[in-house]
């Protein structure tokens, strides 16, 4: 009876275990799939491209960024600027990069059709053919935005806030498809990091963008926080020995720590050294006030404020169906200092650019975070569909009302604040504004800016970093306002 026992209940274990094991491959098949499909180093796809000519991949318009010509090469765009702008998005033929050129080779190279038709393709004496690709961006727009960042490296992405279209996704410096093959063998010469998608992969300091994180922190766990009035009369000054928070220092004090004469203190400023005196909730963010929002984290405490930026998807792996993207992180800080930095952006605080986007988009969208999507359509030589979109939540990361608080305080920092050359006329524009320190001086901090065009008829998000561009305020923003006036004028959202 004993032994019959035993093997019952080893039964159910091995049947429980099987259980798990089949969801986890599920799971794994559905969440790494496509990527591991489209590895480079999957012999299948080197084999079918020997076997079939690749389709073409286009943009929303139908503009052709990449095709094949008569033997058997891969061509991109004529126009060298456009093909730089979309590199990122379009990929290479080489592996070299993760855009559509890999992730989406199964459309490309006929993998998704059907039994019969490749049947025919088999008998059939006619050259085979994979299926087109369109993208959800417009190539138009990617290189316009590519042309306003200048001589700026750096990264704009471009999204619907509603359904997660991506319009534009544009790295700078960026390589040129039609050369990679002479990358490779070295007889073109890369610019450094040109290869790096700095949309997706670009994980950057935030600097004051993060104090929307911080903002959202606040409305949670601080009571009537919006009724509050605060007094940034000057730097905050910790302990340089314990990082614990010390009592304003004197002015005289200040100089000192300024000088290097003293080193007593580890002071946290506004930038240019600004006083705002007193000041309220809203206004201390129009203005961006460092001060304030340093206090803020303080009192929120660590453990709260690593809470929110979980929740607003801050360390989550983003593994969505169209788009490859590397985590953000917040790491919780031990010190009084080290919490004040971390809740104006600074500290260890790494955002990447098209998360900063989405979170932008989230409040714009009542709360609602939509995964980000790059495919648009795919179609056979036929011209026939064969794919259909579809626009997914990635999470409900904030309150109808938090968002609501957000995107008035947004609204405000563009027209009264920071913001303010991001500004479109005849539109309301929300947004936020960051400057974030990369070193201790020794170059330039580089300059952000995420917003958002708060019109159900153009519901478009931004994300903007110019590394090195100083001021998020008066270098990152108009690039934002005129990216945002051209996607309007160009009708992307339509």
């Amino acid at each position: 009876m004993s032994m019959r026992r035993n093997i019952k209940t080893m039964l159910v274990i091995f049947a429980a275990m099987f259980v798990v094991l089949s969801v986890y491959l599920l799971y794994t098949v559905n969440a790494y799939g496509t990527r591991w499909f489209s590895n480079p180093y999957n012999t299948r796809l080197e084999n079918q491209k020997n076997n079939i000519i690749a389709g073409d991949i286009k943009d929303r318009d139908g503009t052709t960024l990449a095709g094949t010509n008569t033997a058997g090469d891969r061509t991109y765009i004529d126009d060298s600027s456009m093909r730089k702008a979309t590199a990122h998005a379009v990929g290479d033929n080489y592996g070299q990069t993760f855009g559509a050129e890999n992730f989406f080779s199964k459309y490309l190279l006929g993998f998704d059709q059907s039994l019969l038709e490749r049947f025919s393709r088999m008998v059939s004496e006619k050259p085979s053919y994979g299926s087109d690709v369109y993208l959800t961006i417009n190539a138009e727009l990617c290189d316009y935005i590519y042309a306003q960042m200048g001589d700026y490296k750096g990264a704009v992405v471009v999204m619907n806030y509603k359904t997660g279209e991506v319009y534009a996704k544009v790295s700078k410096p960026a390589f040129d498809p039609k050369y990679v093959a002479e990358y490779l063998s070295g007889k073109r010469a890369l610019a450094g990091g040109a290869m790096v998608n700095r949309v997706t992969s670009g994980r950057y300091t935030p600097g004051s963008v993060f104090k929307i994180v911080t903002a959202v922190a606040a409305l949670r766990y601080i009571p009537y926080v919006e009724s509050r009035t605060f007094q940034c009369g000057g730097p905050l000054a910790f302990d340089r020995q314990t990082g614990k928070y010390l009592p304003a220092i004197t002015i005289d004090e200040d100089e000192q720590t300024k000088a290097g004469i003293s080193g007593e203190y580890r002071v946290l400023r506004d930038y240019n050294g600004d006083y705002h005196g007193e000041i309220d909730f809203v206004t201390a963010f129009n203005k961006s006030c460092n001060h304030v929002f340093a206090v803020l984290a303080m009192e929120i405490g660590a453990d709260r404020l690593a809470r929110v930026a979980k929740e607003l998807g801050v360390g989550d792996e983003f593994l969505f169906a169209d788009i490859v993207t590397a985590s953000s992180s917040y790491e919780k800080p031990n010190s009084d200092v080290d919490l004040a930095w971390s809740g104006i952006g600074q500290y260890t605080d790494i955002m990447t650019p098209l998360h900063m986007c989405m979170i932008v988009a989230g409040i714009a969208n009542e709360g609602v975070m939509m995964e980000p999507e790059l495919l648009w359509d795919v179609r056979t030589t036929s011209g026939v569909s064969t794919y259909t979109r579809r626009s997914a939540i990635y999470k409900k990361a904030l309150s109808v009302t938090e968002a609501a608080k957000l995107k008035a305080m947004m609204l405000s920092a563009v027209k009264n604040g920071t913001g303010r050359n991001a500004a479109i006329a005849g539109y309301d524009v929300g947004g936020k504004t960051g400057t974030a320190e990369v070193s201790s001086g020794a170059i330039k901090p580089n300059a952000w800016f995420v917003g958002f065009v708060d019109d159900h008829t153009h519901p478009i998000a931004i994300c903007v970093v110019l590394e090195q561009g100083g001021s998020g305020g008066g270098n990152a923003a108009p690039v934002a306002g005129k990216a945002l006036k051209k996607a309007i004028d160009l009708g992307v959202a339509k």
